[in-house]
C-alpha cells in the first residue's frame, strides 16, 4: 500500500475518559480518505498560540487500527498547556487539521518476525492500534506486550486488549505497576534476542528502556522507539 502524506480535516465528535486523567478522543473519518499504518502518528492542529516556540501542532500516535473505519482515535493525558487546554475544550463536530502519516513503529507483514512490544505509560497507543490490527487481519504473527504504568487507575486499553488477546494464542499482554528492567524482560521472553523491540513512551524512559534491551546483546536492527513528549 502506498501510503500518502497530506493535510486533511476530520471532525470531533466525542471524547471518553478511559484511565486516570486520561481520555481518548475521537474523529469522524467516514468520509475522508485518509490511510495509514498500524502504529503511525498524525499531527493535529489547533488555534492556540506559538507555545514555548512549538508552534501549533503536536504529535499524536493513532490509538485505532485502519480498519477501523467510522472513526480515528488518539488517547492523551490531561495537562495545563494552552494546546491541552484547547483540546480538552473541543465541541463535537469542531473541524481540526491534521498532517500525516507519520512513523515508522509499524508491522512487517511480509517476514512476519516475533516482536517484543514495550510500552510507558500512554505509549500504549501504537500497540492498541498493532495488536487491533493483528487481530482483525488475522495475522499469525506472534507478540508479546509488556505494559508499565506507575498505578492501576492510569492503565489504558485493558479491555480492548483482553478482548484482541484472550481468543488468540499469538498474543500476549503482560502489566506491570514496576519498572521494565531486564529481569522483567527475561521472565516473559524467550531467545532475547531473536524478536524485535518495539518501545514507547516518555524520551527518557524510552532512553533508559533502549539501554537495558541493548544491553542484553540484542543487535541496535532490532530496536524500533517512539518518544512521546509531555506538554
Amino acid at each position: 500500500m502506498t501510503i500518502k502524506v497530506s493535510y486533511f480535516y476530520l471532525k470531533f465528535v466525542k471524547k471518553e475518559k478511559i484511565a486516570k486523567d486520561t481520555f481518548v478522543f475521537y474523529f469522524d473519518r467516514k468520509n475522508i480518505n485518509f490511510d495509514f499504518l498500524a502504529g503511525q502518528y498524525i499531527h493535529l492542529y489547533l488555534p492556540v498560540v506559538n507555545e514555548n516556540g512549538r508552534g501549533n501542532s503536536r504529535m499524536f500516535t493513532i490509538a485505532s487500527s485502519p480498519l477501523e473505519k467510522n472513526y480515528i482515535f488518539i488517547a492523551t493525558k490531561k495537562g495545563k498547556s494552552l494546546f491541552k487546554k484547547s483540546l480538552f475544550k473541543l465541541i463535537p463536530q469542531t473541524p481540526v487539521k491534521f498532517y500525516g502519516p507519520s512513523g515508522g513503529l509499524v508491522l512487517d507483514e511480509v517476514r512476519k518476525p516475533s516482536y517484543v512490544f514495550l510500552s510507558l505509560g500512554i505509549g500504549i497507543t501504537p500497540f492498541r492500534s498493532i495488536l487491533k490490527y493483528i487481530s482483525q487481519k488475522k495475522l499469525k504473527i506472534s507478540v508479546i506486550l509488556i505494559a508499565s504504568n506507575s498505578s492501576k487507575e492510569k492503565v489504558c486499553f485493558h479491555r480492548d486488549l483482553l478482548e484482541i488477546s484472550k481468543p488468540n494464542p499469538n498474543i500476549k499482554i503482560v502489566y506491570t505497576l514496576n519498572r521494565i528492567d531486564g529481569k522483567l524482560i527475561k521472565k516473559y521472553i524467550r531467545n532475547i534476542k531473536s524478536h524485535l523491540y518495539f518501545i514507547a513512551g516518555s524520551p527518557s524512559a524510552v532512553s533508559d528502556l533502549e539501554d537495558v534491551v541493548s544491553g542484553m546483546d540484542v543487535s541496535s536492527d532490532k530496536i524500533f522507539i517512539e518518544n512521546f513528549e509531555g506538554y
